[in-house]
């Protein structure tokens, strides 16, 4: 395969790009890939409708079944023509007998036919030519995530064949004059021969409408998969920087043959000293050498003998003696060895950044610790008895602390609801309810609290079954009100006000 010749940039892409990539090829080359399709696609369409004759609909359960192979032409076409290698008609036609007849045809027709991913799997069998075990595993191998996408394209492609066939329906019903008496249903009636043909003939432009670009997608999946298993694009980019070293690397020895020929003209002989390492040195490596390799080979480890098996290849066994041009006076020339430096300085350094970022992490969590502490509720000591702050909290609107209530707060209510102003009136007297508990039963009522949950911790915390009968009256009352502006009768909130002091006269006259 010639990754330079390829049609495409070939990079690394998502399923979605890839599926794009195959409608685009399907543009690129439209005459040819439709010219494949319609090649074996028409002729098989009308030997079908010759041979059930009288049965016309049969034909496009069978054009159904043979689509496996109605797709391998159009394959034909993209593959040479991705590889800048398109056939021409006579190759085209030379390769057809084979398409249709060879590379597991019947397997793509029998229990190969129901794969929901056939247009990712038919490179693998048509171009790969894999067959049993070798191609179960490349299908392991190539299957996520293109084989998800690869089913959705049939999903969606299925569907997009009947909307097309829906649509070239009711064009032509558009089409068709007024004064014709047709309805839209009768061209959906497949009751005689000719309705049948007639629907057999739309089925088959839907087919031919997507059936190409089905296969195209279905490529570029296979491709793209390939893409990202064999780093295609790694390797065009390599071979790429290696055609341009080779040419950069032969004027660039050219240049240094000729330097080091006047170099060497304008030199004596003797100038040079030839450095090469001594034949008994190079012997006792090749001898250690020989010995690692048949250490490995003895191992039981499948590693070390996979190493040895390795290190027996003719490019690896090479021992030879490689020479190198010196000046003489370079030993003599070579100042004398420095002594190592004091690592004592970079190692203070080191260890006063660490120190700095352990004090760091520490303040860091003590910062959290404090803050983590501030957020937890003081309600409960350790002792595990409840604390109540001074001072009542009730809430406006359950979110602003405001004073105790006023012993008059009942009175009060309800000279807002004559005046009125009922919800206002509903609103001071369920605060009241709340600053009362608050002062008088120590509950915490907190601002985050709804009306059920301060309902329920009444429920649970209270004794007294005529408050706790005053709260649930007056509760669903409020609730209805502020919510959903039902008002209550003018009874029935008379009857709260007036209720109101008999619980909670006694917290209101309590000193703040």
């Amino acid at each position: 395969m010639a990754l330079e010749t390829i049609n495409a940039e070939l990079r690394r892409r998502n399923v979605w790009e890839a599926t794009d990539l195959g409608m685009a090829m399907v543009r690129q080359w439209f005459g040819p890939v439709y010219a494949a399709w319609f090649a074996v696609a028409l002729p098989l369409f009308v030997l079908l409708h010759l041979a059930c004759w009288g049965h016309w609909w049969l034909a496009p359960w069978l054009m159904w079944w043979l689509k496996p192979l109605l797709d391998r032409p159009p394959l034909y076409i993209l593959s040479h023509a991705l590889f800048a290698d398109p056939p021409d008609r006579r190759q085209f036609w030379r390769a057809l007998p084979g398409l249709l007849c060879r590379r597991q045809a019947l397997a793509a027709l029998t229990w190969q036919r129901l794969d929901f991913a056939r247009s990712f799997t038919l490179p693998i069998s048509q171009l790969e030519g894999l067959t049993g075990k070798a191609r179960r595993q490349r299908l392991r191998d190539l299957s996520y995530p293109g084989r998800g996408a690869a089913v959705w394209l049939t999903v969606v492609s299925l569907h997009l064949e009947i909307a097309l066939d829906f649509a070239l329906i009711a064009l032509v019903w558009i089409l068709i004059p007024d004064f014709v008496a047709l309805e839209f249903s009768d061209l959906l009636d497949d009751s005689d021969a000719w309705g049948q043909l007639w629907l057999n003939v739309v089925g088959f432009c839907g087919l031919s409408l997507v059936e190409p670009f089905y296969v195209a997608a279905g490529f570029t999946l296979y491709l793209n998969r390939r893409a990202w298993l064999e780093a295609w694009d790694l390797e065009l980019g390599f071979r790429k920087l290696a055609a341009r070293l080779t040419q950069a690397g032969r004027v660039a020895a050219m240049l240094a043959l000729a330097g080091i020929g006047l170099g060497l003209s304008g030199l004596p002989v003797a100038g040079f000293a030839q450095d090469a390492e001594s034949p008994s040195r190079i012997h006792t490596v090749c001898e250690q050498r020989r010995a690692r390799e048949a250490e490995l080979a003895q191992s039981n480890s499948v590693v070390k003998q996979t190493l040895a098996e390795t290190l027996k290849e003719p490019a690896l066994r090479t021992c030879a003696i490689r020479a190198r041009w010196r000046w003489r006076d370079d030993d003599a020339a070579q100042p004398a060895s420095h002594p190592p430096h004091d690592p004592r300085p970079a190692r203070w350094f080191a260890m006063i950044i660490e120190a700095l970022l352990w004090v760091a992490m520490g303040l860091c969590i003590i910062v959290a610790i404090g803050w983590l502490w501030r957020r937890t509720p003081n309600a409960v000591n350790r002792a595990g008895q409840r604390v109540v702050k001074s001072g009542p909290q009730w809430v406006q609107g359950r979110h602003d602390v405001l004073a105790p209530p006023d012993a008059g707060l009942g009175e009060a209510a309800w000279r807002l609801w004559i005046e009125g102003q009922p919800r206002e009136a509903l609103r001071v007297l369920y605060q009241g309810s709340l600053a009362g508990l608050a002062t008088q039963c120590g509950l915490p009522i907190r601002p985050s609290m709804t009306e059920e949950e301060c309902l329920r911790l009444v429920a649970a915390q209270l004794t007294d079954a005529a408050l706790l009968d005053f709260l649930r009256r007056l509760t669903p009352i409020w609730q209805a009100t502020a919510y959903a502006h039902r008002l209550p009768d003018a009874a029935d909130a008379q009857r709260l006000c007036v209720e109101w002091p008999q619980h909670f006269a006694k917290a209101a006259e309590r000193p703040a």
